[in-house]
């Protein structure tokens, strides 16, 4: 998106950081079993609720990962 746009518009743009060789070790380790990632999900829900889920992740003090699920 060209930086114009981005003012023109006022668009809130937020970018993101991904590690390098970090990222596949994390992902083997996923794969492997060696890492439960399940465990830091602290809440369901369908997608139906998804305004509620969002409330929900944002509040640090009750959620970790919120996960989204069909209805």
């Amino acid at each position: 998106m060209a930086a114009n746009a981005v003012m023109a518009k006022e668009i809130d743009l937020k970018g993101t950081f991904r590690f390098g060789a970090e990222f596949n070790q994390a992902v083997d380790l996923i794969v492997g079993g060696d890492i439960d990632v399940l465990k830091l999900v602290t809440a369901e829900r369908p997608l139906s609720s998804a305004r509620d889920a969002f409330r929900l992740a944002a509040d640090r003090s009750q959620s970790v990962k919120v996960v989204l699920t069909a209805d």
